[in-house]
This record gives structure tokens, C-alpha cells and sequence, in this order.
């Protein structure tokens, strides 16, 4: 347990910038045994953590892909042995030739076959868009000291790596990660206290409130970045139009950035940037402390300034225009969502995108703090407000236990955790034809149970414990009711202290039986046949015992 707890903390440290949910985190361990030295995979694009249903179709060209590969040993040297697997990786996994002519299910997890197909499958749809390419591998140790010899083996893992990408734009590199570089990581700040220096006196439309400042581009480039100078993106989580990449208002507001014999300020050019915050402190005249602050139209703009200062900061220009910045305090949560879709309607959005500010997921946060669990329509949000973990219940999260239990659908929670709330039958159903909050509320608990037990069990490993969860909340649920057809009312009226752990168990050994018998593999549990099997099965309908 104290390893497996030391590779999810890991993990956080060294993808602290992508400000991942604990879920998200927790979904890139794959160490269970046959795991080929990778205790963690993490693949992103344009730093966005990609899933198999993560829709690949409208990347810009030239899109940054970012491959993490992390061993965490809980020792205090750093082994060869590492490499040594890292190396078969290479060899079996990395090589298209190799992988898809091959079957290595009996060497490698299914966790590490699963992310590898993502990889070649994400990477091949941008081929044609010519992706920059990073290989990141990352040894994390207590030890202090590096021996040549495993630096000689990191040299030829990065010569194997290069040799099957070779292209220019295409980088490979090996982190020593020892116990000096943990304390570090640990003990750099997050930043959660934003200061926003500006450049002229704001206009108060309403003191603590209302304010509209100009800000300096310099000033501006420091509030949205973190110390290591990366965009910091959970600001951006309410900008629900994402970065459009080269269309022509982006090359029009980076053009005029480059411009160096400028007569108009940036400002007069541009329309500005709304933000959003739960508390504005107005430090001095010309400087403020923003709690929470959310950019909710901006994000094109905010990028190109990006780009711009990392460019600009090359060449050592220095910066005198100014942006143009709308901070308001909304009073209540319909406010804020209001002014989220007001300002975002200039372009076609999907629904699926705005599925958090609809007022049934402020409902449901409201009905569930009430019940000391928070819903984190927000993401992020009550994580950065230090709430526990096992309190803190995801819209995603929801979403797969409501689709297991309500919908029987198990597999599709366990197959498509980014996409379920696209389907619009789907999400009217589940969502806004039901008023009954207390559905909600027992979802969440029985997902939370079922999850927490599973894990505390340590008899299934990490990628068995992602493919039965699901399938466990149906069946125990379905065994409470006496039906395999669970209503929305009858999963409000759960007497939820009848999800004892010893019934969870009844069911997790049901499921895993199950699931080995046609495969045990995450294909299984993606697949119909497991959930066919148990709903035709008179198991799930008799009482416990």
C-alpha cells in the first residue's frame, strides 16, 4: 500500500502543472505487476490528458504531444534494472511494426497494452499535422546518486527511442527524480493566492465587486502563468471555447503583437478579458489578490499573449502596451453561469461543453455539500480549497456511476469517461428529467463505497479494480432492489446503510468470476458480453444471504 501510495504522489509532483483531478491522476497508474517498469503513463496533446474517446479531429497543426513514462521505487538507489525494461518497452511497445504484430498480453498488463494503443492511435491521427514530440522518462528514487553505468543505459534508451523517431521534432529524455528533487516539488507553491499587478488606476463600478483595470502585457503574462513560466490552464476550465489555433481572428491578434513600430495600444485593438472571481482584495491602488479567479472570455487572446512573451522573451523584448480586463464578483452561481454563456455565444459551442452550467449541477452541488460531499462542477475547484479527496465527487465520476446503476451500462462508464454526457437522450434522461436529488446523492455514495472497498481488498490489481468497479455498483444495487431494472426513484429511496462492505464483497468476487471467464481483460470490460452475461443472470436478483 505505502508503494502504491508513493507512485499516485509521484505522479502528482512531477504533473503538478497540469493541474490533473485525483481521478485523472489515479487513471494513469498502471504498476500492478507486468507492467514493464512503468508504474505511470500519462499521454497529453497540447497538454490536455487524452482518453481513448478524447476527439482528436480538430487539433491545430503543429500540435505538442507529451509522453510521460514514470518509475517510482520507494528505495534509495537508482538500478539498471529499469532501463532494462525501459529498453524491451522500447522495443515491444514503442515499434509499430512490433506491437501491432505481436501479442504481448502475457507480458504486459492490460493497463500498458491499453495506453499503448492509445499512443499509436493518437499519434497516427497526427502524423499529418507534423506533432512535436516529447518522450519524457522520469526515475523517482530516494536514492542520491546517479552510478554511470545506469546513465550508460539511459543513453542507449534515448539512441533505441530516437532510432524509431527520428524525426527533428521529436525529443527524448531521462529525469533522475532523488529525494532532494521530491522535497523540492513538494515544497513548490501551487499557486492558488493570484496577485494581478496592473497599470493605471481601475475604474470601481462596484467597490469589491466590479472592476476594470488596465493591465500591462508583462503583468498580465505573470498572472496567468506559474513560476515555471507554463500557462496555468484550470483558470481557463470556464473558457468553454477552446484555443481555435491559427484561424484568422488568432494570426490578427499575433500579428499585432509583433507589430514593433505600433501607434495604437494593444487595448484599443482589442476587445479584452472577462474574469471572474469569488473574492477581489484590493491590496493598493494598483494592486489586487484575486480568489478563484476564472477566465471566461479571453482564452484566444490570453494564448496569443502566450506565445507572444515566449517568443518575445528570446529575442529580449521588452513590452509597454496594455490589455483591457472586466473582474467581476458574481452574487450567486446562476449569475456566474449566465455571464459564462453570454460571453462565450460569438461561436458555435457544443452542448456537451456546458453541461456544468446548467442549474441541475448547481442543484446538485448545493442538495450534496449539504450532505458533506462536494461536486466538483468546477474541476479542480474544491481541491484547490483543500476538501478531502474521498469527499470530492466529479461530474465524470457521477456521470459512470448514474450510467451504471440507472442505464445498465457499465461498459460504457468504464470505455468512454470523456464523452458520456454527449449523447443527448442520454443526458435528458439521466439529468434534466430528473429532479430527484437524492439519486444523485446515492450514486455518489455507492460509487464512493464500492471504489474505496474494491481498493482496500488489495486483492485486485489497479487495472482489475478500473474494469469491475462499474459492473459492482450495477450488481449491488440491482441485488438490493431484487430487479436488474434499477428506477431513479428507487435509487433515491436506497437505504444506503445497506451497502455494507460485506455485500460489496459478495459482488466484487461475483464480477471478477465473470470477468475472468471470458478474458478478464480491459476489452472485457469494455465490452458487451460481460454486462450481457450478468443481467441474464438470476444471481444479481436474488437477496443476499
Amino acid at each position: 500500500m505505502l508503494h502504491d501510495y508513493f507512485e499516485v504522489f509521484s505522479a502528482s509532483l512531477i504533473l503538478k502543472t497540469f493541474d490533473l483531478s485525483d481521478e485523472e491522476l489515479e487513471k494513469g497508474i498502471v504498476g500492478s505487476g507486468n507492467d514493464g517498469g512503468c508504474d505511470g503513463l500519462y499521454l497529453f496533446v497540447n497538454e490536455e490528458l487524452i482518453f481513448d474517446d478524447t476527439p482528436l479531429e480538430n487539433i491545430k497543426r503543429n500540435p505538442k504531444l507529451d509522453l510521460y513514462i514514470i518509475q517510482s521505487k520507494f528505495e534509495t538507489s537508482f538500478r539498471e534494472d529499469v532501463f532494462n525494461k525501459w529498453k524491451s518497452i522500447v522495443d515491444n511497445l514503442f515499434s509499430t511494426e512490433s506491437f501491432q504484430g505481436n501479442d504481448f498480453s502475457k507480458r504486459y498488463n492490460s493497463d500498458v497494452i491499453e495506453f499503448f494503443e492509445r499512443f499509436h492511435k493518437t499519434f497516427l491521427n497526427l502524423i499529418t499535422k507534423s506533432p512535436i514530440v516529447n518522450f519524457k522518462f522520469i526515475y523517482v528514487s530516494l536514492g542520491n546518486e546517479v552510478h554511470l553505468n545506469v546513465k550508460q543505459q539511459a543513453e542507449e534508451l534515448m539512441g533505441k527511442l530516437k532510432g524509431l523517431f527520428p524525426s527533428p521534432n521529436t525529443d527524448v529524455n531521462v529525469e533522475y527524480i532523488d529525494a532532494q528533487k521530491i522535497l523540492k516539488l513538494y515544497d513548490a507553491p501551487s499557486k492558488t493566492d493570484f496577485v494581478l499587478h496592473v497599470s493605471e488606476t481601475p475604474i470601481i463600478v462596484q467597490e469589491e465587486k466590479e472592476y476594470i483595470v488596465l493591465a500591462n502585457l508583462n503583468q498580465y503574462f505573470d498572472f496567468i502563468t506559474n513560476e515555471n513560466e507554463k500557462l496555468i490552464k484550470h483558470i481557463f476550465e470556464s473558457n468553454v471555447r477552446d484555443y481555435q489555433g491559427s484561424i484568422t481572428v488568432n494570426k490578427e491578434i499575433a500579428a499585432t503583437l509583433r507589430q514593433t513600430d505600433y501607434k495604437e495600444d494593444f487595448w484599443w485593438l482589442n476587445n479584452g478579458i472577462t474574469m471572474l472571481a469569488s473574492e477581489i482584495d484590493q491590496k493598493s491602488t494598483k494592486v489586487f489578490e484575486i480568489k478563484n479567479p476564472e477566465i471566461v472570455n479571453g482564452l484566444q487572446t490570453s494564448t496569443e499573449l502566450y506565445n507572444y512573451f515566449n517568443n518575445a522573451k528570446k529575442e529580449g523584448r521588452k513590452e509597454s502596451r496594455k490589455v483591457l480586463l472586466r473582474i467581476i464578483v458574481p452574487d450567486t452561481d446562476a449569475s456566474r453561469d449566465n455571464i459564462i454563456l453570454a460571453t462565450n455565444s460569438q461561436t458555435t459551442i457544443p452542448k456537451a461543453i456546458l453541461r456544468g452550467t446548467d442549474s441541475i449541477h448547481r442543484e446538485i452541488e448545493n442538495y450534496m455539500k449539504t450532505k458533506g460531499l462536494f461536486y466538483d462542477r468546477r474541476k479542480n475547484f474544491y481541491k484547490n480549497e483543500g476538501k478531502p479527496k474521498d469527499k470530492i465527487i466529479s461530474i465524470p465520476f457521477l456521470a459512470q456511476s448514474l450510467m451504471s446503476i440507472i442505464l445498465k451500462k457499465p461498459n460504457y462508464a468504464r470505455a468512454r469517461p470523456s464523452t458520456l454526457l454527449n449523447d443527448e437522450e442520454t443526458y435528458t434522461k439521466l439529468y434534466l428529467n430528473n429532479k430527484i436529488l437524492d439519486s444523485y446523492y446515492n450514486a455518489a455514495v455507492i460509487g464512493k463505497r464500492v471504489k474505496s472497498f474494491i481498493n482496500s481488498l488489495g486483492v485486485y490489481s489497479i487495472s482489475e479494480q478500473s474494469d469491475i468497479s462499474f459492473y459492482v455498483m450495477y450488481v449491488c444495487s440491482a441485488k438490493i432492489t431484487g430487479s436488474a431494472e434499477i428506477t431513479l426513484k428507487q435509487l433515491a429511496n436506497f437505504r444506503l446503510d445497506d451497502i455494507t462492505d460485506e455485500k460489496i464483497k459478495t459482488c466484487a468476487e461475483y464480477v471478477y468470476e465473470k470477468y475472468k471467464q471470458l478474458g478478464g481483460n480491459n476489452k472485457v470490460a469494455k465490452g458487451t458480453n460481460l454486462i450481457e452475461t450478468i443481467i441474464n443472470d438470476e444471481f444479481i436478483v436474488k437477496p443476499f444471504i
